[in-house]
């Protein structure tokens, strides 16, 4: 084929392209599978999950303190975490174990027991489960499990402070890897913690447990981002067990379960209605799979900022009653209102911001704060608008990809306005969203048979990325550490030489490191 063939090739499909339903795109499939030693593909990149750490404690009126949570990084953390949970679920409809009702309560214990002593009878077979109620049957397990941690929560903290706390009293206890509960009673801790009045309830009085956020460093360290599941170190099942008295493999759980548990009393919440109330959630983010996405760099940076938007400038404000509002010195989340009517992004960050409460109610009392000096002092100034819902938007992987290129584009733009947003980004551009997503799509489809993921160059993106990582580790240089030292040579260049070893009586001897222009 002639040069100007192909020129006129690549512009006809680049023109088809932009006339064509994105939804609707061929995308290319065909990609090498990776070979034995050779760079293997990784989706999401780990650097997604760089800063998800748990900031320092916030202070009130400290604005920069206020905006360290939530970051991209706990978003997605945050949705690769309901991935876990979504397969959770898929997995209790293939139990087989046979199990009628969770394990009585103490008081019932010797009732029974007394009862199967005189009747000397064998137990009769039970009835298969109905694989539509063998979730609800795990949830109610899963909320027993729950119990027996959370009435467990305060020597958590202790072991917490005694072996893996090294930040000094003044600094908030979180929990490690090695204290983490298993994913199942992780969940319901989940939908707990996102009730925030029943939640506030719980933990008030009690300051280790008020300050305490959902451990998404812990959880980005044992996290299995190939399969989606969340195996605890050795520790953290011992601890568990200990505590608890169970298992923490759940299906040894149900294989062999308690003879009682003791009933969470205290909480006024029906933690198995919680549950329940959050699966539309779970399915949501499981169809998305944000986690998965060409674009969820772009689309958890854009979330970030409508989210602040939203809860600064728009609906979510506490004077409009809708986020919060304060009573007697209490933030009272009334979120209810907005359940179900918030773009995807949104309600994600506002989930990861409520899953640091002690944070969030210092957040929403700065805004209630800072809006009513607002009014106060324009009375007469109409409130500012806040974003669109948008919910007429798109939230999949080829609208959010496309997003990343031309922030205005919507699913729902005519046929005009969409050649006119396409013509204002290159042919390059327009065929590496292509790539992207036929790329990924490639690679979660090799991922769903459990055949070999595949690769590709890397692009354009990529090269600029790892070159600017390049250049500033070359900026940043190697500084001397322990027991190094720099040294001038005559040419001006700088040698860094370490000490090799210390023998008595100050004898030394050295050896030489390396040199910087």
């Amino acid at each position: 084929m002639s040069f100007f063939n192909r020129v006129r090739e690549a512009f006809s499909s680049t023109a088809d392209l932009a006339n064509t339903d994105p939804h609707n795109w061929r995308l290319p499939s065909s990609y090498s599978p990776s070979k034995p030693g050779g760079k293997p593909t990784i989706i999401p990149s780990p650097k997604l999950f760089a800063n998800a750490h748990i900031p320092g404690e916030p202070k009130a009126g400290n604005i920069d303190s206020l905006l360290a949570y939530p970051d991209i990084s706990h978003a997605a953390a945050h949705v690769a975490l309901l991935e876990c949970f979504w397969n959770l679920r898929r997995s209790a409809t293939s139990l087989d174990v046979e199990i009628s009702q969770p394990p009585p309560p103490y008081e019932e214990k010797s009732k029974l027991h007394t009862s199967a002593i005189l009747t000397k009878e064998a137990a009769p077979s039970r009835p298969a489960i109905p694989e539509s109620q063998k979730w609800d049957l795990l949830i109610n397990l899963v909320v027993a499990r729950f119990g027996a941690w959370w009435s467990n929560i305060d020597d958590i903290l202790n072991h917490t402070a005694a072996y893996t706390h090294h930040a000094g009293t003044d600094v908030a206890v979180q929990l490690t890897k090695h204290q983490l509960p298993p994913l199942d009673v992780l969940l319901v801790w989940y939908v707990f913690m996102l009730n925030h009045e029943a939640y506030q309830a719980a933990c008030r009085g009690n300051h280790k447990l008020q300050k305490l956020c959902f451990p998404w460093p812990a959880i980005c360290e044992v996290i299995n981002m190939e399969t989606m599941q969340l195996p605890l170190p050795r520790t953290a099942e011992i601890l568990f067990s200990t505590l608890s008295g169970q298992s923490a493999n759940i299906m040894t759980y149900l294989e062999h379960p308690p003879a009682y548990t003791d009933p969470v009393a205290s909480l006024q919440i029906d933690l198995a209605a919680e549950v329940k109330k959050h699966e539309e959630w779970l399915d949501k983010s499981h169809s998305l799979l944000w986690v998965r996405s060409p674009a969820i760099v772009g689309s958890l940076a854009r979330a970030l900022s409508n989210y602040l938007d939203f809860r600064l400038y728009g609906g979510g404000t506490a004077c409009s009653g809708s986020a919060g509002a304060m009573v007697g010195g209490v933030v009272k989340d009334v979120e209810e209102k907005w359940r179900g009517m918030l773009p995807f992004g949104i309600d994600l960050f506002w989930r990861t911001h409520k899953l640091f409460p002690y944070q969030y109610d210092l957040f929403v009392q700065e805004i209630v704060r800072k809006e009513g000096t607002r009014h106060a002092s324009s009375q007469d100034q109409p409130p500012q608008p806040g974003p669109s819902p948008e919910l007429e938007w798109c939230w999949c992987w080829t609208c959010e990809r496309i997003r990343d290129d031309i922030p205005a584009y919507t699913k729902f733009s005519s046929p005009e306005a969409q050649k006119q947003l396409f013509s204002s980004i290159s042919s390059d551009q327009l065929r590496q969203i292509v790539d992207d997503l036929g790329f990924h799509e490639a690679v979660e489809s090799a991922r769903r048979r459990g055949a070999t993921l595949p690769t590709r160059p890397p692009t354009r993106a990529e090269k600029q990325a790892e070159e600017l990582e390049k250049s500033r580790k070359k900026e940043l240089g190697y500084l001397p550490g322990l027991h190094e030292y720099f040294e001038v040579m005559p040419d001006g260049t700088r040698k860094i030489r370490r000490q090799k070893n210390v023998l008595p009586f100050g004898n030394t001897s050295w050896m030489f490191v390396g040199g910087f222009e």
